[in-house]
C-alpha cells in the first residue's frame, strides 16, 4: 500500500504542522490494497467576524455573583441576584423544642475561599429582601425586580469583608468557604417552623412553598472593588435548650446545674432545581469598545462583547471536490484561533471556555439547556500555553454540509455564521475498561468571573484531514 500526503500552500509555525499532522497518524491500517492519498489542507485564514455587544442573556446559573468592580481597561460591573428556595423536606428539630425556644434565624451566604475578582478587604454591604409574587419563567440578566418586593423594608442588611468572615463562628466555619451571615427575623423562622409542625400542604411541592415564599433579591447596597461568587444560600435557624446534670461541685458535693445547648437546622436552600438568575449591569470600558469599533474580535464576561463570524466551509467543499469525491474519507477538521487576555491591572484572565453556535440556534441553545453537539455547536478550551482555543471536533459538521450538498440543498449563509461566546463547562467522566469518555453535561454563559479575550480571528488555522484511495 502506497501512502501520499498533501498539504496545503498556507504556511504554518512548526507546533500547528505538527498538530495538523498528528490527526493522520496511524491511518490506512485497514484499507483494501491500493494506492491511498492522505490530504491534510492546513488553510490559515482572516475570518470574517464582528464583535456585538449583547446586554441581556440567560442569567440562570448555579453560581450566584454580588459585588461591584470597576476596572480602567474592562469597566464598571455591579451584580446582584435573585432566587426561590427549596424547603428541607425534613427539619430535625427535636420534639422537645418548642417555637419559643427558636431564638434566631440567618441567611448564609458561601463563598469558596478564592472564588473572587477583586479585593478580598474592600469593605461590602448588602441587603436581602423578600420577594412578594412568583419570578418570571424566561428570566434574564436584564430583569429588573422592582415591583416584586418592599424596598423599604429589607429583611437583613450586613456590613462585610471576604478576607476572613465569620472565621469564629463555629456553626458556620468551614476550611473550605468563607460565609457571609445576615441576622434574618427570627419571626419568620417561627412562622415556618410552626406550619412544619402542623403539617401544613405548603411543605407538600416546590410550587406550593413557593407561593407562601416565592423567594429573596439579593442587592450590593455599598462598596466597590470585589465580585464574589457564591455557591450556596441557605436559610438556618437556631435554637436552644437547657440540659439539666448532676453534677460535682467544687466542694465535693453533688447538685444539678442547667447547661444551655445551642444547635441550628437549614430550613431552606437554593438549589439548582428551584429558578434563580444573576441581575449583571456591566458598563463596557472605552478602551473595549474602542477594540470592537476597530474591527477587533473581543468577548467579554459576564455579557458586553460576543463574536459572529463565517466559517468558510465552502472552500473546505472546493478542496475536498478538488481531490476526488470517489473513496474520500473524511477523517477530522478543526479550527485553532490565537487569543489572549487583554492587558489589565486586575489580573483578569481570557475566558475558559469558548463556545462555537450556529448564529440563529444560539439563543435557543441556552435557553433549552442544550450541550455541544458537534454539528451546529462546539466547544473549546483556552490552551494559555499555545495562547488559543482549539475547535477539534467538527467532523460531523462537514459530513452533514456534504451531505447536504450531495441532496441538492443550497449551502446558505445560515449554514456558515456562527457565533463565539464565553461560557461555563461542566463534564462527567466515564470509564470504561482501560478507557474513559468525557461527556459534557452542561453548558452555560460564563458567570463564574469577569474576564475580556482578543482573538486574532485573522490568523485562524483550519486543518481539514480526508484520505482517497484507488484500488489497484
Amino acid at each position: 500500500m502506497n501512502i501520499k500526503y498533501l498539504f496545503g500552500a498556507a504556511v504554518l509555525s512548526a507546533g500547528m504542522l505538527a498538530s495538523c499532522q498528528d490527526d493522520v497518524s496511524g491511518m490506512g491500517g485497514s484499507l483494501v490494497s491500493g494506492e491511498v492519498t492522505i490530504t491534510v489542507d492546513s488553510i490559515q485564514t482572516a475570518l470574517e467576524c464582528e464583535s456585538v455587544y449583547y446586554d441581556s442573556f440567560d442569567g440562570r446559573n448555579s453560581t450566584k455573583l454580588l459585588g461591584r468592580i470597576s476596572v480602567p481597561e474592562y469597566g464598571s460591573l455591579e451584580c446582584s441576584f435573585v432566587s426561590q428556595m427549596m424547603s428541607a423536606t425534613k427539619m430535625n428539630i427535636p420534639d422537645s423544642i418548642g417555637v419559643e425556644d427558636l431564638d434566631s434565624m440567618r441567611l448564609v451566604l458561601s463563598v469558596p475561599r478564592g472564588s473572587l475578582t477583586g479585593d478580598s478587604l474592600a469593605p461590602q454591604q448588602l441587603k436581602v429582601f423578600r420577594l412578594d409574587r412568583q419570578l418570571p419563567s424566561d428570566i434574564s440578566t436584564a430583569f429588573d425586580p422592582e415591583g416584586y418586593y418592599d424596598a423599604s423594608s429589607p429583611m437583613g442588611v450586613r456590613s462585610y469583608t471576604l478576607s476572613n468572615i465569620a472565621k469564629g463562628d463555629s456553626a458556620l466555619k468551614r476550611d473550605s468557604y468563607v460565609r457571609i451571615p445576615v441576622e434574618m427575623p427570627v419571626s419568620f423562622a417561627r412562622d415556618l417552623f410552626e406550619k412544619y409542625r402542623a403539617d401544613d400542604p405548603v411543605f407538600q411541592w416546590p410550587s406550593s412553598f413557593n407561593e407562601y415564599f416565592p423567594g429573596i433579591y439579593v442587592e450590593q447596597n455599598f462598596g466597590n472593588g470585589c465580585v464574589a461568587n457564591i455557591s450556596r444560600a441557605e436559610f438556618f435557624t437556631y435554637w436552644h435548650r437547657i440540659n439539666r446534670t448532676y453534677d460535682m461541685q467544687p466542694d465535693s458535693t453533688y447538685a444539678y446545674v442547667d447547661h444551655v445547648v445551642r444547635d441550628s437546622v437549614c430550613l431552606m436552600s437554593s438549589q439548582p432545581e428551584v429558578l434563580s438568575s444573576n441581575l449583571i449591569d456591566y458598563k463596557v470600558s472605552d478602551y473595549i469598545k474602542g477594540l470592537a469599533d476597530a474591527g477587533k474580535a473581543v468577548a467579554t464576561t459576564p455579557g458586553g462583547y460576543m463574536i459572529n463570524f463565517k466559517f468558510p466551509i465552502r472552500r473546505l467543499l472546493d478542496a475536498y471536490h478538488a481531490h476526488g469525491d470517489g473513496m474520500s474519507v473524511v477523517s477530522s477538521l478543526r479550527m485553532y484561533i490565537p487569543a489572549q487576555a487583554i492587558e489589565n491591572e486586575y489580573g483578569l484572565t481570557a475566558a475558559p471556555y469558548l463556545l462555537m453556535v450556529k448564529k440563529s440556534e444560539k439563543d435557543a441553545f441556552f435557553k433549552e439547556n442544550k450541550v455541544p453537539d458537534g454539528v451546529n455547536s462546539f466547544y473549546a478550551a483556552y490552551n494559555s500555553d499555545q495562547r488559543n482555543y482549539q475547535f477539534s471536533s467538527m467532523r460531523s459538521y462537514f459530513l452533514q454540509i456534504l451531505e447536504s450538498e450531495k441532496k441538492g440543498e443550497t449551502i446558505d449563509d445560515e449554514d456558515m455564521e456562527f457565533t463565539l461566546v464565553p461560557v461555563a463547562i461542566t463534564t462527567e467522566t466515564v470509564e470504561n475498561y482501560n478507557s474513559s469518555v468525557v461527556y459534557v453535561t452542561r453548558c452555560q454563559p460564563y458567570l463564574t468571573k469577569p474576564t475580556m479575550t482578543e482573538l486574532e480571528m485573522d490568523k485562524a488555522t483550519i486543518c481539514f484531514t480526508y484520505s482517497t484511495q484507488q484500488i489497484d
